[in-house]
């Protein structure tokens, strides 16, 4: 008989634990998020940027987050406070943008549902520039052509030519990497140049061969 009664209470804490654990980690209804979006490379407050919130449902296949509801202003210190509805079986993480950069999603800040979240700083990553000079100097290359990479897409252009273009970076340290292709006389290794870009900033790098 005792051992009849240990069992069903056994049995009672094991569900009153996992349903507090269903309410600890999966609570829905309305969340409250306050905080400030600073600039991901200095930590310095961006003003007038807005902020989003993103969901992804655990059950679902994909990995994306989709927007929910409006974006939300912030003032001129950054900071920002709104509320929303939410769902305990669904993942939220909010996200910045400004006419200077955006936040990335894998640093995006982790929302909890039916709670209250404060000082949540959102990173944005400020959009930089690189501008990249190429100086064919005497004597000619003999390359086929020379092939420029660092940033989304590499550029290849064909030799003899000098010319500058620019490409979207992130700001921080970076690296550029060149190389000729197809010289009988010169080496296809890759040379790399390093430089550091502030944010909303340009970087200028010559690459002469």
């Amino acid at each position: 008989m005792l051992s009849s009664c240990l069992l069903k209470s056994a049995g009672l804490l094991s569900i009153g634990l996992a349903l507090a654990g269903c309410s600890l980690f999966e609570q829905s209804g309305q969340t409250t998020v306050e905080g400030v979006v600073v600039d991901d490379v200095t930590g310095q407050p961006i003003a007038l940027a807005d902020v989003a919130v993103l969901a992804n449902k655990r059950s679902s296949s994909s990995s994306a987050f989709s927007q929910v509801g409006d974006w939300h202003p912030t003032d001129a210190q950054g900071r920002f406070s709104f509320a929303f509805e939410a769902n305990g079986a669904t993942d939220y993480v909010l996200r910045a943008d400004a006419p200077r950069g955006s936040t990335q999603y894998l640093s995006a800040p982790k929302i909890k549902a039916g709670r209250k979240n404060k000082n949540v700083r959102v990173p944005l990553t400020s959009i930089s520039w690189l501008q990249v000079h190429l100086r064919d100097v005497p004597p000619r290359a003999d390359a086929l052509n020379i092939t420029v990479s660092g940033f989304l897409t590499s550029v290849t252009v064909r030799p003899p030519q000098d010319t500058i273009f620019y490409r979207p970076v992130p700001a921080g340290n970076n690296v550029v990497g060149w190389s000729l292709n197809g010289s009988p006389t010169v080496s296809d290794a890759e040379t790399r140049i390093p430089y550091t870009v502030a944010g909303a900033d340009t970087a200028r790098i010559e690459i002469r061969y």
